[in-house]
This record gives C-alpha cells, sequence and structure tokens, in this order.
C-alpha cells in the first residue's frame, strides 16, 4: 500500500530519542549527581557543584553508565559514572539487585553493594544457562538413545534343536600353516 504523502522523519533522530527518555530532577553535589543510589560526574558540573543547582537528568533505561544532564542556558551534556571502571547496566538490572538486596534485609546500600549484587546475579544466570544447556542437551542424548531402542525390530528368540543341524552336510574347513 502506497502513502499519499511520505514519512516524515525527525530532523535529529539522536534529539528525538532524547526527548521522550524518562527524567529526574536532581541537585548537583559536591560528590556528583546521585540517581537510583548511583552516582555520576564529569569535570563539566564543577561550575554547579555545591551549590544547590538543580539540573534535570536523563537516562536510557537500558544503559545506566551514562546520563544526559540538562542544565540553565541549553546546556546539556554527557556524563558517566563516577568510578569510570564500573560495568554497564540496565535499570530492570538495578531494580532487581535491589530487590534482592531487600529481601536479604540489608538496611544501608551503596554503590559497591549494588555493582557486587548485580555481578553476583550475572554469574547466577549464566552458570543456570551453562547448566540448563548442559541438561537440556543431555536429557536429548537420553531421549534419542531410548527412541532408538524402542525403533528396533525385536526378533523372536530362536533356539535350534539338534535334529535341525542332522541334515546338513559338514562344512569344509581350509587349513592355513
Amino acid at each position: 500500500m502506497d502513502r499519499p504523502y511520505p514519512l516524515r522523519l525527525p530532523h535529529d533522530p539522536e534529539q528525538f530519542l532524547k526527548d521522550f527518555l524518562p527524567f529526574e530532577e536532581r541537585f548537583v553535589r559536591r560528590d556528583g549527581i546521585h540517581l537510583f543510589g548511583l552516582r555520576y560526574w564529569d569535570d563539566v558540573l564543577s561550575p554547579w557543584a555545591g551549590r544547590g543547582q538543580r539540573v534535570r537528568v536523563r537516562y536510557d533505561p537500558r544503559d545506566l553508565s551514562r546520563v544526559q544532564v540538562e542544565g540553565a542556558e541549553n546546556f546539556v551534556e554527557t556524563v558517566h559514572f563516577a568510578d569510570l571502571r564500573r560495568p554497564r547496566i540496565t535499570l530492570g538490572e538495578h531494580r532487581l539487585a535491589m530487590a534482592a538486596l531487600r529481601a536479604r534485609g540489608v538496611q544501608a546500600v551503596n554503590e559497591d553493594l549494588i555493582f557486587s549484587t548485580i555481578a553476583e546475579q550475572r554469574r547466577l544466570l549464566a552458570d543456570a544457562v551453562e547448566k540448563t544447556r548442559t541438561v537440556r542437551r543431555t536429557a536429548e542424548r537420553n531421549e534419542r538413545a531410548l527412541s532408538a531402542g524402542r525403533d528396533r525390530i525385536t526378533l523372536p528368540e530362536y533356539e535350534p534343536t539338534p535334529e535341525v543341524f542332522d541334515d546338513l552336510p559338514p562344512l569344509s574347513v581350509e587349513e592355513w600353516s
């Protein structure tokens, strides 16, 4: 089906995506921006650090390793985790980690605890995937072996009687020296 009019695409696809990202209002503290218990910092935040300046922080739930900080006078900058050694995580992983920590009864949650819990969950997931793969392969092998046994034709047991051999001529045997 042809369109009666051409498809309209956004002029700036990147900005179009950013406009639909969720956001939170945060203060720029002396040690950076805190969002979901995670700390973000970049030197571009230095002029606002500790001055009670509120900024809009846009985040992508698929990747919390960086956020878009929007300040006054059309200031927009990408800011990463304060500790750049931290791995990329999703908001879903973060929520699962927080739920696991609450289930354990942990009251004081810090960034190190969040990332160690996420790493533990990733290890458990990788182990489960490997075990599941191994169990599935073993079950498939067993099923194939058992089904192959079912497909065989079973022959009735045959026990010759001595009189059957009486009518047969003796076999000629070659002797090798």
